[in-house]
């Protein structure tokens, strides 16, 4: 009943076409070529629900991906300016001969290559476009065309910017390097944090492959960090690759069975699928067993490879730093493990819902789908060394690495003792961080302001939005009244140069004339003598109004003040008299009368006399 089938599997099928042109690409152009067409074929699917959230969705990838294009582009025509080509050949010597800073390379390729590989910060369009994307374009996108973000960093940090291990420009190398590593371990980290807080299945998948997309990016940091001794950075990178592209769409398609059956895919809503859906369960365990990296599947043996990558860079190096990015790797893989059994636990176990007892389990075809994946994962698992002999070795060898590390490659201990215990150790991290989330993780809620969406695309957009409004504003208002004052001001400019021509034309020197004597004394007539006496009169009236308007207010202060006086003195001869009649009043108070005196008031009087007395009679 999906709609637009033909154009969906039409733009599909050009998708993977565009995807396998950009890995046989002979050289930057023409992989730039087929990038494009990749990324337009892809962009119709991600549309393909045509809805509000899906349009949204494939404009942020368009948008993302057309400004690595440019980047990209960027990066060609600088090396078809140094070197004159722009095949994959070694260019850093002419690079810093034409005094061009590598790090600018560097971040443009970032910019190119790092959309496609969903690498933090260029990640916001993965985790938005796969949600609304069907399962079959989420797999194709997670799968395989995330990987030729990848594959781009692979062809130019270990070919085109590449250099011998005693070259002086080595240090450069081994910078990129370094950073490389760093990226990939906050992405892996990032991206599985993520996955564990989303309740979305296919949201969580998505992230998903963004951390896995940081495995590879590890990897690959770590190969160009040793430079000829990096075969097994290359190699883990490599061999992720491919196992990345089994697992992920496996996962995808999965989802997308369930949700056929189910028409859900909030994890808060499935649940208790495990009667319903048994098949679909082992299929789902299998899936998460090779991506958590279990013995016998095929992620196992990447994650060995990429493991050994890190420890070979740390003992060759030195650097502390490179074992803490070390312990990062192995808590990933613990975090992994996490948001996979979230899925799976939510999804096939708990109370299942009541309107579900119609659910049917895969079917026949699905099987044979899922079967095959199973078969592929589970070979290049159990098979480890066959299958790094067969996909890895022949792809290390067109690269300068060492014949030594070549040759451990082919002898690499997967069924070693220690390699053996490391997916015990994820899982253990994994119990751990799924008790929190059962205690916890309903009180779990992501900011909106912490994303980088927020913090930085969405700053970037409306600061383009208002410069974007403020030219057009002056394109439509203020450019065109600018034009109209432009030429009123130049035609006034153009009649007064005309004016000032005719005026110079006829303009005639005046004839001489000898000056005439003036006295400087002008006489004083009758009338200007009479405005002067009118004057001094008028000043003369004035002045005496003005005495007169003091006098009169000198007068109304005298009376005021002696009105004043005159009142303090009779309110001051009031209160002599009520003080006087006070007095009498007191004397002829019969209170004060010493017949009214109580006897006690006596006897306390004589007890002071008698006091008084000895105490006398004691001097």
């Amino acid at each position: 009943d999906e709609h637009s089938q033909i154009r969906f599997f039409g733009f599909w099928t050009f998708t993977f076409g565009a995807t396998l042109g950009v890995f046989v690409a002979g050289d930057l152009f023409s992989l730039f070529l087929f990038f494009e067409a990749m990324t337009f074929a892809a962009y119709v699917l991600v549309i393909h629900e045509q809805d509000r959230e899906s349009l949204r969705a494939g404009n942020i990838y368009l948008y993302m991906s057309v400004a690595g294009g440019l980047a990209l582009l960027g990066v060609i025509f600088l090396l078809q300016f140094v070197v004159g080509a722009t095949g994959f050949q070694p260019a850093l010597h002419l690079i810093v001969a034409q005094g061009i800073n590598p790090w600018l390379v560097v971040v443009m390729l970032i910019g190119g290559f790092g959309v496609k590989a969903g690498m933090i910060p260029l990640h916001i369009w993965l985790p938005k476009a796969h949600p609304v994307a069907p399962a079959p374009a989420s797999a194709v996108l997670s799968a395989i065309m995330i990987k030729t973000g990848a594959y781009g960093f692979l062809r130019v940090l270990f070919v085109v910017l590449s250099v011998p291990d005693g070259d002086p420009l080595f240090a450069f190398q081994q910078d990129f390097g370094y950073l490389f590593v760093w990226i990939g371990a906050i992405t892996m980290f990032a991206g599985a944090i993520m996955g564990i807080l989303n309740d979305s299945m296919k949201k969580v998948l998505a992230y998903s492959s963004i951390s896995q997309m940081g495995y590879i990016l590890f990897a690959v940091g770590s190969g160009v960090l040793l430079g000829s001794r990096g075969a097994f950075g290359f190699a883990g990178a490599w061999m992720h690759m491919i196992n990345h592209a089994f697992f992920k769409s496996f996962l995808f398609l999965l989802a997308g069975a369930v949700f056929l059956h189910t028409g859900e895919l909030d994890l808060n809503k499935l649940g208790g699928l495990r009667k319903q859906m048994p098949i679909a369960m082992g299929f789902f365990f299998i899936a998460a067993a090779s991506i958590t990296g279990i013995p016998g599947f095929n992620g196992y043996v990447s994650k060995i490879i990429i493991h050994e990558a890190i420890l070979e860079a740390y003992h060759l190096l030195e650097w502390p730093s490179l074992l803490w990015l070390e312990r990062i790797f192995v808590v990933t893989g613990g975090l992994t493990a996490a948001y996979i059994s979230k899925i799976w636990i939510k999804t096939f176990f708990g109370k299942a819902r009541s309107d579900w007892s119609q659910v049917k389990d895969l079917s026949a075809s699905h099987i044979r789908v899922f079967g095959t994946y199973t078969i592929i994962v589970a070979a290049i698992g159990v098979f480890a060394q066959q299958a790094v002999d067969r996909l890895v070795i022949p792809a290390a060898t067109m690269l300068p690495f060492e014949q030594g590390d070549l040759g451990h490659l082919g002898h690499i201990p997967f069924w070693g003792s220690h390699e053996l215990t490391s997916p015990v150790i994820s899982y253990a991290i994994a119990a751990a961080v799924l008790l929190l989330l059962w205690k916890f993780g309903r009180h779990i809620v992501v900011p909106r302001w912490l994303s980088v969406e927020y913090l930085v695309y969405q700053q970037l957009y409306k600061g383009s939005l208002g410069a974007i409004r403020f030219l057009i504003y002056l394109s439509e208002d203020w450019l065109p009244k600018s034009v109209l004052a432009g030429r009123k001001i130049w035609r006034r400019v153009d009649r007064a140069t005309q004016e000032t021509k005719v005026k110079i034309r006829r303009w005639k020197p005046p004839k001489w004339e000898p000056p005439r004597w003036e006295s400087p004394v002008k006489p004083i007539t009758k009338a200007d003598l009479m405005k002067k006496i009118e004057a001094t009169r008028a000043r003369e009236r004035e002045r005496v109004q003005l005495w007169r308007t003091k006098a009169g207010e000198i007068t109304k202060w005298i009376k005021k003040t002696r009105r004043d006086w005159q009142e303090k003195e009779k309110r001051f001869g009031e209160r002599i008299h009520e003080a006087v009649v006070g007095v009498a009043r007191k004397k002829s108070n019969p209170y004060w009368n010493t017949k009214n005196l109580g006897f006690d008031t006596w006897i306390v009087a004589l007890v002071i006399v008698l006091i008084l007395f000895v105490f006398l009679l004691a001097r």
